[in-house]
């Protein structure tokens, strides 16, 4: 009995892996007719070539980002990136998708693509680069989902991290923080990207404009650090 079960653990183990394998393999003939779909710079959403789909789309799409992990782990950035738009237009709607494509585009392709003893000037127009890349994905993003904080969040963090911008970083995060259901780091980071730009009083109105709508028994509001903030720049700015 015991030799039974044994004998058959490796079947229901490699099952699921043939079925995947084969779900993939079936892809392909429909990748090849969505090439033009992929390589635009923007994903097809709300139907185009996938409409035909029904409720298949989501299992589509999830092939299709699996098929982009596997490129990734290959650090193959033109069939990830295939991949990530195939996934997106195949379904628009989680946004796990735009977010953590978003990130490869912009932080791991770029990073493929340094070597050592590259000139510093190349590095940063790599880097510009992808990160544009990205933001355009993101774009993309935004126009299935119109004001979602979580992609303006993501945008702004690219803009600043990887492009220095902090002025357009800071009016995502502005654009962010005025959704409904923002995260409330959002506005926290406008006010210190307005105290960097050196626009004091700004931050100091805009913290003031936000602490009342900032619940004390949630700790993610952090008010008291709001709180804290609003002082330090009223002894900056002479008590204003």
């Amino acid at each position: 009995m015991s030799s039974s079960i044994a004998n058959s653990s490796p079947r229901v183990i490699a099952w699921p892996l043939v079925i995947l394998a084969l779900a993939i393999f079936c892809l392909r003939p429909l990748e090849l007719r969505l090439t033009g779909v992929a390589a635009g710079p923007a994903a097809s959403t709300g139907g185009g070539p996938f409409g035909v789909l029904g409720g298949m789309r989501a299992v589509v799409a999830s092939a299709f980002w699996l098929r982009g992990n596997l490129a990734w782990e290959q650090r193959d950035p033109a069939e990830t990136t295939a991949c990530l738009r195939l996934a997106v237009a195949a379904d628009e709607g989680p946004l796990y998708f735009w977010l953590n494509g978003a990130r490869m585009i912009a932080y791991d392709l770029s990073a493929w693509q340094m070597e050592a003893g590259m000139p510093a000037a190349v590095r940063q127009k790599v880097a510009a680069e992808q990160a544009e890349a990205a933001l355009g994905f993101l774009a993309s993003g935004l126009r299935a989902h119109p004001g979602e904080p979580e992609l303006l969040v993501e945008m702004a963090n690219i803009r600043l991290r990887v492009l220095g911008d902090r002025e357009g970083a800071a009016q995502l995060f502005r654009q962010a923080a005025e959704r409904p259901a923002a995260p409330y780091h959002a506005a926290r980071i406008y006010a210190e990207l307005l105290t960097q730009l050196g626009r004091p009083a700004e931050a100091l109105a805009w913290l003031k404009q936000i602490l009342p709508g900032l619940p004390a028994d949630d700790p993610a509001a952090r008010r008291e650090v709001v709180v804290q903030r609003i002082k330090a720049l009223e002894a900056q700015l002479g008590g204003r």
